[in-house]
């Protein structure tokens, strides 16, 4: 058995980089679409395509986001199953990060430059949906297998454990980003004269580069060669290997707890703009503090979260996590019927008390997803690790886009302005009760069962034995 050269401390920071790239591009898209694309009433800027329902319950920005994710579902297995087969002698994964990371860049910015940039046009919802469609293509091509590396790269549990922090705080500092200083650059260019789309579209290019650049630094950190064990390319098809990996009874699982909490982290994501200008009747920038105490408050988290999750167990951090979720979610939603002064600080204290569950389930869901991927490579002898990330993407991008759908009626149903909030407050209660069935089904992964399996498996590894994977 081959030696693995150390993956130190220093390496695994600098890998992680690269969660700072996609996950700046993504929220950038996520929390400026639906603003940039039906700005409130109040900030006195029109549409840029149709807002209205159709069919009773559809909308073009809920088509949009669903024809969005759709490419990213179909992309996701191909770019796994490619991955996994892939015999190019920079490795398995680095390949695709290489090619990928400029358009993840380029699409995300050209989403902000729309062809009617100062009035309605169907055409501008055309544009958004395609060039969201070519990003989420170039997305997944970089974060599946980025994603897929932390089981290989991460050499024990308590690695993967470091690692994946490292990942959510990268990925919450790419957040952090585009949520406090975005609002402020475009205020910059409007002081400027520079008109509204325009100068979202030029903040959009500035982020852009920098989520390129956060993309190429964590390519730097490893060689796959080195830091990777031995692997022979997967030979099994794109069909099969999803059925095999769907087979794995405690990965469905903990995925299916992962897709209703997927679905109340967007629906937060699309709403936290409408909350600043329309729970709290501020202007836009009030954002940078609803989503910056969150932020803080998952930074403050992340060394007891990576505690707890060696301590006492992801699981039981995960579980209770999405319980205080819930509960705050339900107060905002009670108190934003009556919001104050007071009530604004007060609410402002929760969201930084969001900021725990963010980051225990931003570390500890990818961590066990690097858990069961291994543990299977090991049990069966098929690495196929970018896979478990490949099929997990299918239906969480589904849930994605009905989280879009839901999005876009609550709001052009039932309001999304000052005078008629209503729209934006149910965002709130429907995440409190969406976020209780994510916690029966974390309830019911078997975590001990296959960390008991992993360890042994990795202990003769360890030991340079020569014993056969179990089949």
């Amino acid at each position: 058995m081959n030696k693995l050269a150390p993956f130190t401390l220093s390496r695994q920071t600098l890998y992680s980089v690269g969660a700072l790239s996609f996950n700046l591009a993504e929220r950038m898209i996520l929390l400026y679409i639906p603003i940039f694309y039906l700005p409130s009433k109040e900030l006195g800027v029109p549409d840029l395509f149709p807002g209205g329902t159709f069919w009773g319950f559809l909308t073009i920005m809920g088509l949009i986001m669903v024809v969005g994710r759709v490419f990213d579902a179909v992309a996701d297995p191909v770019v796994a199953s490619l991955s996994d087969r892939s015999r190019s002698p920079l490795g398995r994964r680095k390949i695709f990060k290489l090619l990928s990371a400029f358009p993840v860049a380029l699409f995300a910015a050209l989403i902000f430059f729309p062809p009617f940039p100062h009035t309605e046009s169907i055409i501008n919802g055309l544009w958004c949906g395609v060039m969201l469609s070519l990003f989420y293509i170039a997305f997944t091509a970089y974060a599946n297998p980025f994603l897929a590396l932390v089981s290989e790269l991460g050499q024990d549990e308590p690695m993967r454990i470091n690692i994946n922090t490292f990942i959510a705080i990268f990925g919450l500092v790419g957040v952090a980003l585009v949520t406090v200083a975005f609002p402020p650059i475009v205020e910059y260019f409007q002081g400027r004269e520079i008109a509204f789309h325009t100068s979202y579209g030029w903040a959009a290019v500035i982020f852009a580069a920098v989520a390129c650049l956060a993309g190429y630094i964590s390519c730097l950190a490893y060689d796959e060669k080195k830091h990777t064990l031995p692997s022979a390319p997967v030979e099994t098809g794109i069909i099969e290997s999803l059925k095999r990996t769907f087979g794995v009874k405690h990965f469905v699982t903990f995925l299916t707890g992962e897709l209703f909490l997927m679905f109340c982290v967007n629906l937060i994501t699309y709403s936290m703009m409408y909350y600043a200008i329309v729970i709290f009747q501020r202007e836009q920038g009030f954002m940078t503090y609803i989503a910056g105490a969150a932020l803080v408050g998952s930074m403050v988290s992340f060394p007891l979260v990576n505690h707890l999750g060696k301590t006492v167990g992801k699981k039981k951090v995960i579980l209770f996590s999405v319980a205080l979720l819930s509960l705050a979610t339900l107060v905002l939603f009670v108190l934003s019927f009556q919001m104050n002064e007071l009530l604004t600080y007060i609410s402002l204290g929760i969201f930084f008390i969001c900021g725990f569950p963010l980051a225990a389930l931003s570390a500890l869901v990818y961590s066990t997803t690097s858990d069961i991927a291994r543990e299977d490579a090991f049990r069966t002898g098929v690495r196929r690790e970018a896979m478990f990330y490949g099929a997990r993407a299918v239906p969480l991008k589904i849930v994605i886009a009905l989280s879009g759908l839901a999005f876009g009626f609550l709001i052009s149903k039932f309001g999304k302005d000052a005078a008629e909030p209503l729209g934006v407050q149910l965002t709130l209660l429907v995440v409190s009760v969406v976020s209780l069935i994510g916690f029966y089904f974390f309830s019911r992964y078997p975590e001990e069962k296959v960390l008991a399996s992993l360890k042994e498996h990795e202990q003769r590894a360890a030991a340079g034995a020569g014993e056969k994977p179990v089949s």
